[in-house]
């Protein structure tokens, strides 16, 4: 702890592709580390491929040990469960305080900004219960409409929130229609717990919107259609985690529950004809995903932007006072 009494925390961030999980793992050997996913897709178990999940062994309490170094933050829910970035605050902090009182240093590592806010930077979130009738009547609505009712509920939010993640719109909504008032009026930030070395990962728009590519080919010969299709045949394409990119570009080519291959669209309506579109979907998908991460990360100044490892190490060693 730094003099203020605050836990000192590594967070490294960036866009999807970018590198984040391999330098958090050089990071984690270098400095006697564990680490913690803070992805709002890595939480869904059986969920592998399509988020490039680590690979590794289980251990017996819920971590993962990958590369010779423990994850957690893992397989915490089926994808047909609802979970939200208040409950994985709740688990974020338990994590940290086991992972400082073994002596070791927290490297927090993702790519969902809001979720970095609400653990680190103790961004206040609305006591809000999920309504399911509510949730069930916005889900058959398409993104752009979601986008314009919220934006009729909450002016100020519209102007912040990812206009493109209907999850995160159906939230905002939904809490706007329960609580009566503005759901970005909820949105606070509080004094943090941490003291934050915040990391972002730069690379060169060009070579990330390449490496995103690369990898989506990649997952595809993983296996990545056996993997979308045994969950539909699970838990079909309306559960929470199959609203994912890689998932739910997925939706016409099985039919929910059978594993029929079907041309059905569900709400989402994405017109797909053959692999060749749903890769490329993928893809499309994935950049201007990563392109929103970016527009996120670029709003918090406490970020160190780094192109390479070394002047990381530099960073950290400053931080935690070992120059």
């Amino acid at each position: 702890m730094d003099t203020y009494g605050q836990t000192k925390v590594i967070a490294i961030v960036g866009p999807t592709a970018s590198g984040k999980t391999a330098l958090a793992i050089e990071i984690a050997k270098k400095y006697n580390g564990e680490i913690l996913c803070v992805d709002s897709r890595t939480i869904y178990k059986g969920m592998d491929i399509g988020t490039a999940k680590p690979k590794g062994k289980w251990q017996k309490y819920g971590s993962l040990i990958s590369e010779e170094i423990v994850h957690w933050g893992l397989d915490l829910v089926l994808p047909d469960q609802i979970y939200s970035a208040g409950l994985f605050k709740i688990y974020a902090t338990k994590i940290i305080e086991e992972i400082v009182a073994r002596g070791h240093i927290p490297v927090l590592v993702g790519g969902t900004g809001l979720w970095f806010d609400v653990i680190l930077g103790n961004l206040a979130l609305p006591q809000i219960e999920p309504n399911i009738d509510l949730r069930k009547e916005l889900e058959i609505k398409n993104t752009k409409d979601l986008f314009n009712l919220y934006k009729l509920l909450d002016p100020e939010g519209a102007l912040k929130i990812d206009s493109n993640n209907p999850r995160r719109l159906i939230r905002a909504i939904e809490v706007c229609k329960l609580s009566g008032q503005p759901f970005s009026k909820f949105q606070k930030k509080q004094n943090s717990n941490y003291c934050v070395l915040w990391l972002g990962v730069e690379v060169p728009r060009n070579e990330l919107y390449n490496r995103i590519n690369t990898r989506v080919e990649e997952m595809i010969k993983e296996g990545l259609e056996e993997e979308v299709e045994d969950l539909v045949n699970k838990y079909g394409f309306d559960a929470p985690g199959m609203m994912g990119i890689g998932y739910r570009e997925w939706v016409g080519v099985w039919s929910p529950k059978i594993g029929v291959r079907s041309q059905t669209l569900s709400a989402l309506r994405f017109p797909l004809s053959n692999h060749i579109n749903i890769i490329e979907m993928i893809q499309k998908h994935t950049r201007h995903y990563a392109k929103r991460q970016m527009t996120w990360f670029k709003k918090n100044k406490e970020i160190y932007w780094v192109k390479e490892r070394n002047k990381a190490f530099r960073l950290i060693e400053g931080f935690l006072g070992k120059e």
